[in-house]
């Protein structure tokens, strides 16, 4: 258990964990307690977070979580799923159709719209 949560339970560690509570997921990573890197403004720096994310498989709660930090920071839904698209040569095409789902639910889209065929025009 990390210093810092000694009388925090297991359950409420992995559950605060679960829901990328910041102030525990950075105690657990040691990340430094600056919120955003010197040379980027905050939305910059979440929607390169959000890459991060996106690039690793990372789960809905912390697309979610990340996506709500660049909104509040002036972040668009259209710049927020451009960072899925800039990511995509790097990534490849089966990691970008894996996280395609999570974002759209992260940015609260109908997800079941997903499965339906699309038909171009």
């Amino acid at each position: 258990m990390p210093s810092g949560h000694s009388t925090m339970d297991v359950m409420e560690l992995l559950q605060r964990l679960a829901l990328n509570d910041e102030p525990t997921v950075r105690l657990v990573v040691g990340a430094g307690r600056a919120g955003t890197v010197a040379a980027l403004d905050a939305k910059s720096a979440a929607l390169v977070r959000l890459g991060a994310l996106l690039s690793v498989g990372a789960a809905t709660a912390s697309c979610r979580v990340t996506v709500e930090v660049a909104r509040a920071a002036g972040a668009t839904d259209q710049e927020i799923v451009a960072v899925l698209v800039a990511v995509a040569p790097v990534v490849g095409g089966a990691r970008v159709v894996e996280a395609a789902p999570r974002l759209a639910l992260a940015i609260d889209l109908d997800v079941e719209a997903l499965d339906e065929p699309f038909e171009s025009h």
